[in-house]
């Protein structure tokens, strides 16, 4: 059986079997062509189904009381859309597909089947879940204390390190559709901010952006720049799986 883009996220997370990589693949069995602006659900709606991102780009958003779109986050190839969403029974935001892509629906209740098979799958769910809710930590942070500049400039960094993170020989120029609109909601800025950063950005020689293309010309500037501290992106999961040879073969009670 073939294996995707979740399989790869997984496998960089921490050793899977041929066993596990066969159940992991089970999630990206029903594959369906989406468009750019298509969306995957609403808000409220029950969580019946989950899905894995296979190509393109994705955002989840909230409409305001005043009615304005807010975008609360960003999924990239190889995300697992909704994973916190599962256990509330309801989703919390809309998601909206960014660009054209590929999206695999799954039932929630693959996860549950996935963790009692493999305890390694269910360190990885968990540390997948874990880090989704540091992204929006870290993000809370960035907009409440970092200047316009630092926020463009940390945000590029993040998604650079998210997207090598699936595809570790991906090199400094890569895709990057996001819109100064999208990444104005996304960071608590206006569009003429964004375009104004970004511009200051190239001038200084750490980034260009050419439509839906970006290139980190500096790389060790710009994480300067954004201040950035990788604690928070770079699982480890090590420490879930070790078990103590006493531990586990002494006599329980």
């Amino acid at each position: 059986m073939g294996h995707g883009c979740i399989v790869e996220n997984f496998n960089n997370l921490i050793a899977l079997s041929d066993h596990e990589k066969d159940i992991l693949a089970q999630f990206e069995r029903d594959a369906r062509n989406v468009r750019r602006h298509e969306s995957l659900w609403h808000f409220r709606e029950p969580t019946q189904t989950l899905y894995t991102l296979q190509s393109g780009w994705a955002y989840a958003y909230k409409i305001s009381l005043m009615g304005e779109m807010k975008v609360v986050e960003i999924f990239t190839p190889g995300d697992i859309i909704g994973l916190r969403d599962f256990t509330f029974g309801r989703h919390l935001t809309d998601v909206r597909m960014m660009t054209d892509g590929t999206v695999c629906a799954f039932p929630y209740r693959y996860i549950l089947e996935a963790c009692q098979q493999s305890r390694a799958l269910s360190a990885a769910f968990f540390a997948t879940a874990s880090r989704d809710q540091a992204l929006m930590t870290e993000r809370v942070a960035s907009l409440m204390h970092c200047s316009a500049r630092m926020k463009i400039a940390h945000f590029i960094v993040e998604m650079y390190l998210r997207l090598k993170h699936t595809s570790p020989d991906m090199g400094l120029r890569f895709e990057f559709p996001l819109n100064q609109k999208l990444m104005a909601s996304l960071l608590g800025l206006t569009s003429v901010h964004v375009s104004r950063m970004l511009s200051e950005l190239a001038r200084d020689g750490m980034v260009r952006k050419q439509r839906r293309m970006l290139e980190i010309l500096d790389y060790e500037r710009l994480y300067r720049e954004a201040q950035f501290d990788e604690t928070y992106i770079q699982l480890d999961l090590s420490h879930m799986l070790k078990v103590d040879a006493s531990d586990s073969e002494a006599p329980m009670g």
